[in-house]
């Protein structure tokens, strides 16, 4: 008899706690959209339309990615990272580790841009081949290769705008 008054007793904390939880969410957005105005500035010139480049979002996923009948497949969520644009990279202009960190690119850096909390970015370039790389701890990260063994290639062409995807996975389990 226990057993059951305890059960409805748990799900009723755990039912405050989560609205504790929401209310100092709100709380913490509220202070965070105080400081806006100039973030979402810089954001915005950094975001303003480009006509020809590189544009898209950056996409972290983490964690157990398999397919299952109990949770749709997860595409990822928007974050905030560096990316550098180097000159097309081949796999043998660079130091590879676990095969999806790179450092001592013998390619030219030709810019870097800032995604927004989102993961939304923007970049002008001239027309040509590129490879893209976002900044983590271990070093440059990108995980795709083409069949020249060319490191994350996008190419822009004249008067384009490039949409990418750039997924950041070396902490998900397929």
């Amino acid at each position: 008899m226990a057993k059951f008054l305890l059960l409805p007793l748990a799900l009723l904390l755990s039912q405050c706690n989560g609205a504790n939880q929401t209310h100092h969410d709100t709380q913490n957005d509220q202070m965070e959209n105080q400081e806006l105005p100039q973030q979402a500035q810089e954001n915005k010139a950094q975001q303003a339309p480009i006509e020809q480049g590189i544009a898209g979002k950056v996409l972290w996923q983490a964690g157990n990615q398999m397919p299952s009948p109990d949770a749709p497949p997860s595409k990822g969520r928007g974050v905030e990272r560096t990316l550098y644009v180097y000159e097309l990279t081949n796999a043998n202009q660079a130091k590879t580790t676990d095969g999806v960190f790179h450092t001592n690119i013998q390619t030219q850096l030709v810019t870097q841009v800032k995604s927004d909390a989102d993961g939304n970015f923007a970049v002008s370039l001239k027309p040509g081949k590129y490879s893209l790389f976002s900044k983590e701890e271990k070093g440059l990260f990108a995980s795709l290769y083409d069949g020249e063994m060319n490191i994350n290639p996008v190419e822009v062409q004249e008067g384009q705008v490039t949409k990418v995807e750039f997924l950041i996975n070396y902490q998900a389990s397929y």
